[in-house]
């Protein structure tokens, strides 16, 4: 049955939106690394330079990579090439038969070192940049982009701007300040981001002695602060408000967008009514359960969210659908 068809049912005691994404994110972070250790120990690490700027991607090819399509996902904010969605989603699109790029956006997933500047949330040229680059390199004639929360924005701003790309955005951020608010009211979620945040400033200075002193950042408690002392001092905008809507895609951004969106109803960080207000052009497919880009369907902790996936990029990029999905890397 095709996952378009096959209802999503968490396992009993699993249907938690709070359990499924907690469990989705550092549940899985054990058990990933050993169930796709081949998909891990077959990637490449690449540092791609364009216009000054170091990035880094984890490439995985098939054994003829000139004949297959090429997906590339980016993680959500803070997330990395090895995060344990990433990774999950990365082998199944692998095994399906397709080139799979996981991209780090600048900062993320200990890069820190390789940029002075620090990177945001408004920064969508380089990261068309680099798809382009990308697409260049595979001369990829199908591909495909797939984006989680934040990396579900960037995968929507991008595919307005490069329409023939197969776009599949996994609970998307889609309003800062509403997705700021959510994990603020929440403290498993603030605390657990203004942790990784932090880390993120302490690697920074230990990059660039001299260039950043972030002792005033450490000092704040909640998720707004921050946001706030990091527009003023190291961003170009006036102001928060400023900043949000300079990557905010609510309302009219995306009309005529011809790009998917997976989302679970259930979201503890996604507001269903910024999905409602979407342009019509946006198909989306609603799912009552699965949490922040999780859809865990057993206590192994696999995720129905991959089969979707994989069926989508099928769909969209392999003549044969069906067939073809076992065509790739075993």
């Amino acid at each position: 049955m095709s996952p378009f068809e096959e209802p999503f049912t968490p396992p009993i005691g699993l249907s938690n939106p709070h359990l499924q994404t907690i469990l989705s994110s550092l549940g899985r972070k054990n058990i990933l690394p050993r169930r796709e250790a081949r998909f891990i120990a077959a990637a490449e690490e690449r540092i791609i330079e364009i216009e000054g700027l170091q990035q880094m991607v984890h490439v995985n090819t098939q054994p003829e990579p000139e004949q297959a399509p090429l997906v590339m996902l980016i993680p959500g904010w803070l997330g990395h090439v090895n995060s344990t969605y990433v990774l999950s989603a990365g082998k199944a699109l692998w095994q399906a038969g397709f080139n799979v790029v996981r991209i780090n956006l600048r900062d993320h997933g200990e890069t820190a070192h390789l940029n002075e500047g620090l990177f945001h949330s408004a920064l969508l040229d380089e990261v068309v940049a680099l798809i382009d680059h990308i697409l260049d390199d595979f001369n990829a004639t199908k591909a495909g982009l797939m984006g989680y929360s934040l990396g579900g924005n960037f995968a929507l701003r991008i595919a307005e701007r490069r329409r023939h790309l197969a776009t599949l955005a996994v609970c998307p951020a889609l309003s800062p300040s509403a997705t700021i608010h959510r994990i603020e009211s929440n403290r498993i979620y603030s605390e657990y981001f203004l942790r990784k945040w932090r880390r993120l400033y302490k690697q920074k200075e230990r990059a660039f002695p001299g260039k950043y002193d972030f002792d005033q950042a450490m000092r704040l408690s909640s998720m707004q602060a921050l946001t706030d002392y990091f527009v003023k001092y190291h961003t170009e905008y006036a102001s928060t408000d400023e900043y949000f809507a300079a990557y905010d895609i609510t309302g009219d951004y995306l009309n005529g967008v011809d790009a998917h969106i997976l989302a679970a109803m259930d979201d503890p960080i996604i507001r269903m009514e910024d999905l409602d207000a979407l342009p019509t052009a946006i198909n989306q497919h609603r799912i009552a359960h699965g949490g922040h880009g999780a859809f865990l369907d057993s206590w192994q902790l696999t995720s129905w969210g991959d089969r979707f996936a994989s069926h989508f990029f099928c769909s969209k990029l392999l003549k044969n659908n069906a067939k073809e999905t076992t065509f790739g890397v075993s």
